[in-house]
């Protein structure tokens, strides 16, 4: 599907940076490192809440139009709402605890950058409710959560760039290789949706209830086929006798099956 395309290719990276703006190195940043990954998440998601912007836009100026489609808008803000609730979480539960005792006054900044991951999550909550279509939406518009998420999320990025480059200087290069592949594992079970009540504290409890709450995401996100930026979109599995039950079709051996009205070879039904 067109959408899916669009923030698939959206998440190659190459739009301007939630942190940095369009002022970001050419060619983008060194992946290799840690600081060059995060870098490009912040892009990721930058690009991401820009094509919503950019179909929203559509759907508010010209309704009549054929690519004023609100479902375009919901499925490309929904994709970034995916993106950035993964990379918060994994950032709280992977790379904040190292810097909380390595770099200078460690423990206020990650603090104060876990309280912006959740305040993010709560915008990144009433932007689901429209996307899910939930009759208890947020006095906020989806237009107004967009900008005012985008908005934190620049400022939040560009504590966070901060705070790696303070790690990097601090940290060996083995041990911030091995940071970053953890970063890596870990954003494959990180939860696509924002849970703002759970997650964003220091401690152990917080991180494995994350990590629960990612399981159940992904299964969510299976169930609903739900198309992830930077996730292969799985091809449909066949409906096996239960499903064509349920869906009230008729089996495989079935298919080929004459009915009743057009008669079987040498009964004499088949009528003249």
């Amino acid at each position: 599907m067109a959408h899916q395309d669009e923030a698939t290719s959206a998440s190659t990276g190459t739009g301007a940076g939630v942190g940095t703006g369009s002022g970001g190195t050419a060619g983008g940043a060194d992946v290799s490192t840690l600081s060059g990954l995060v870098h490009e998440t912040h892009r990721d998601a930058a690009d991401l809440f820009e094509l919503a912007r950019q179909e929203l836009a559509k759907n508010t100026g010209s309704p009549q139009s054929p690519s004023a489609d609100p479902r375009l808008a919901m499925h490309a803000i929904d994709a970034a709402v995916a993106a950035f609730s993964a990379h918060l979480s994994v950032m709280e539960g992977v790379v904040y605890p190292t810097a909380a005792t390595a770099v200078p006054d460690g423990p206020a900044r990650t603090a104060a950058l876990r309280e912006t991951a959740r305040e993010a999550a709560g915008m990144m909550r009433g932007i689901e409710q429209y996307v899910q279509g939930d009759r208890y939406q947020p006095g906020s518009g989806v237009s107004e959560l967009r900008a005012n998420l985008v908005e934190l999320g620049q400022a939040h990025a560009r504590v966070e760039e901060r705070l790696l480059s303070d790690l990097e200087e601090r940290l060996a290069g083995a041990q911030l290789l091995r940071l970053r592949e953890d970063v890596q594992q870990a954003m494959r079970r990180a939860p696509t949706r924002p849970h703002p009540h759970l997650g964003h504290r220091a401690g152990l409890a917080s991180r494995l209830a994350a990590r629960l709450a990612g399981h159940w995401d992904h299964l969510l996100d299976t169930m609903d086929a739900r198309a992830v930026a930077g996730r292969p979109v799985r091809a449909p599995a066949p409906a096996g006798l239960w499903g064509w039950y349920l869906l009230g079709r008729p089996t495989s051996d079935q298919l080929g099956r004459p009915t009743g009205d057009q008669g079987h070879p040498g009964t004499g039904t088949s009528g003249d």
